[in-house]
């Protein structure tokens, strides 16, 4: 029981840190974000046994970015499409069996793009539309929230088949699509509260994120299984490390913000 409630005021203070933070002031909000993924960066280097001050440079680099946006939109395409190639082939690497261990070189490029890079779209989406401000990012947070949590409970209530048992042998099918239906339910609660975007566009980022989500906690799982730890860290009481919480969030960021920015233009 007292894990519980750890669990949950740790988890609680987390959520608060970000929708209060993104609703007060967005450089709050990169601040924020920047010290989390900081943390996470921490954890990741640690579990990868990389000592290394550029990425944490790097990171520094894009937080003064999101304040003072003094890089041009050439090179920060470029770094959206090397952080989704890199996101990608983790994805597809999930389906690679054996297990098989990262070189060096190849982590530490991890630490620049699957970790700073992601980090760095987490703020972008606050950027992509000044008429929407913060509203993107926290569809997606509340987006990501709902599905983990729903996979959770549906999965420890009526889980039976593994979803990826040789990675994470937890997580099952029936999670998945519970953590799905109330993913796409919550999208169609928020097509309801505005009038830019169809139904099918909530319902479209809807099933993307609750896939996304779940490859990202899949990704994060494989770095842990291929250490055999159970957590990145034990920075939050009950929650693992930051890396554990912001798995989904790092993976689904920079692919999401891509879809805002197709649409942004296409429209």
């Amino acid at each position: 029981m007292k894990e519980i409630v750890l669990r949950s005021l740790s988890g609680l203070l987390y959520v608060f840190l970000i929708i209060g933070s993104a609703l007060f002031s967005e450089t709050l909000f990169y601040s924020v974000i920047a010290v989390f993924s900081g943390l996470a960066l921490l954890e990741f280097l640690r579990l990868q046994e990389l000592n290394s001050p550029i990425p944490y440079l790097f990171l520094l680099l894009l937080w003064m970015q999101c304040v003072f946006q003094f890089l041009p939109q050439s090179v920060l395409n470029v770094l959206l499409v090397l952080v989704v190639l890199i996101n990608c082939y983790f994805g597809i690497n999930l389906f690679q069996l054996p297990l098989k261990s990262f070189s060096r070189k190849f982590s530490f490029l991890a630490a620049l793009f699957y970790i700073v890079g992601s980090s760095y779209f987490i703020s972008a989406l606050v950027q992509i539309d000044s008429s929407f401000g913060v509203w993107p990012v926290l569809f997606v947070y509340f987006a990501i929230w709902t599905n983990n949590s729903f996979a959770y409970l549906v999965g420890r209530l009526l889980g039976k088949k593994a979803l990826f048992p040789s990675i994470s042998p937890k997580k099952t099918w029936e999670g998945f699509w519970g953590g799905l239906v109330f993913t796409l339910l919550l999208s169609y609660l928020i097509y309801m509260r505005q009038s830019v975007y169809s139904i099918w566009f909530f319902i479209g980022v809807g099933f993307l994120i609750s896939v996304f989500a779940t490859l990202g906690d899949l990704v994060q799982s494989k770095f842990k299984r291929l250490k055999a730890v159970k957590d990145s860290g034990s920075l939050i009481p009950g929650h693992g490390g930051f890396f554990d919480r912001m798995d989904s969030i790092l993976f689904s960021a920079p692919l999401i913000y891509s879809l805002f920015l197709f649409i942004k233009y296409v429209s």
